[in-house]
């Protein structure tokens, strides 16, 4: 019998669930794969069986594997982290882009349990913990002395990416994983997953570098409250809900870790207003974030910080396209996944607790590309 003759018997409330888990609406799913509405329904309701080739158009278009279908019940998932974010018009679903990128991580978090484990590693966050009402300057000079990183180093950084993999590399020696998807950029920045270890950070990879830096501390500030989220750090949920204060305060945090006040206070003594590109790129960091920073510290008016960011709206060349392009698969892994990823899937096959085919699974390359990854990615 052909696959496309062949019907199979699944369990219509796990067809209904694959489709919405995924981000699918009914009218997605016919005008993507030219099927009625009707159709779908019929299967999500147990009117009709599908074929195993139409099985295989929908797992391919749900980006799930097909054995997915074959569950005799829809999987209890974790729930999305709380929302953050203050967005334009009224609320609405994430995307599928921005779905997939979660349950990207959420998987590859279970592994790193699973890996860590192999290994007798803990999987707990090595991180002291803050309350909201503790100052967020105070707290971030903590934090930047237990990480390690000075401004004259920060200012020895020869590009905003080796200063994006420093900071990366020092939040994931405390046990938090890093990882970088696309995601729909109006939608979402950034979120922390926080219901398993270890903890998970997902960062918008379709954003700048310079924003990236920005929301790795911003959600390492959630870590440190313990308040798992969605954020988009730049649209911050606002007035005097509990959210607003917590972004408020991440934000602070963020600032402050990434540039301390006492180093700005005395750069902008010496550069001034007209050369805030020069401490901006000293601390590489954005020139948005730079100003929002000293309009905090009182450094400058909110005057001067309007006429600024109006100047820098106005002649900013609107591009968020971070490379991707002509890398190879061995580079992507490190860069989606991290360096504290890649190397907890090679040790664990090295010493035979995973299969090569596995380890290969996991960095999402092929055998060919696993040479390549002791190399430094951006």
């Amino acid at each position: 019998m052909r696959r496309t003759s062949l019907k199979v018997n699944v369990n219509p409330s796990v067809m209904r669930w694959l489709r919405e888990s995924s981000g699918w609406s009914l009218e997605d799913v016919s005008n993507h794969l030219h099927i009625p509405v009707d159709q779908i329904l019929q299967w999500e309701q147990g009117g009709r069986l599908p074929t195993l080739s139409e099985m295989e158009r929908l797992a391919k278009a749900y980006r799930r594997p097909l054995a997915a279908f074959f569950l005799a019940e829809p999987e209890e998932e974790r729930p999305i982290p709380r929302d953050f974010r203050r967005l334009p018009g009224p609320a609405r679903a994430l995307t599928k882009k921005t779905l997939l990128a979660i349950r990207k991580v959420r998987n590859l978090q279970a592994i790193s349990a699973e890996l860590m484990d192999n290994l007798g590693l803990t999987t707990e966050a090595g991180v002291a913990g803050a309350r909201l009402t503790d100052d967020p300057e105070e707290v971030a000079e903590e934090e930047r002395k237990r990480i390690g990183i000075t401004a004259h180093e920060q200012q020895s950084w020869k590009s905003v990416y080796e200063g994006f993999r420093a900071w990366r590399d020092a939040i994931e020696e405390k046990n938090i994983r890093v990882f970088q998807f696309p995601m729909t950029l109006e939608e979402l920045r950034g979120c922390v997953l926080m219901d398993s270890t270890p903890y998970a950070i997902l960062l918008n990879s379709s954003d700048t570098i310079q924003a990236r830096t920005f929301t790795l501390l911003h959600e390492y500030g959630h870590i440190l409250l313990h308040e798992p989220a969605l954020c988009t750090p730049d649209n911050p949920a606002i007035g005097e809900t509990h959210e607003a204060r917590v972004e408020s305060w991440c934000n602070r945090f963020a600032g402050a870790i990434l540039m301390p006040p006492e180093d700005i206070a005395e750069d902008f003594t010496r550069y001034g207003i007209d050369d805030v590109g020069r401490i901006a790129n000293r601390y590489r960091v954005s020139l948005s974030m730079t100003l929002t920073r000293l309009v905090t510290l009182k450094l400058i008016t909110q005057e001067q910080y309007q006429a600024e960011m109006h100047k820098l709206k106005a002649n900013r060349a609107v591009s968020t396209k971070q490379g991707g392009g002509g890398e190879s698969s061995a580079v992507k892994a490190q860069r989606e996944r991290g360096e504290g990823f890649v190397s907890l899937v090679l040790e664990n096959a090295r010493r035979g607790y995973i299969t090569h085919n596995e380890a290969l699974d996991y960095l999402g390359i092929k055998v060919k590309h696993l040479r390549e990854l002791t190399k430094p990615t951006p």
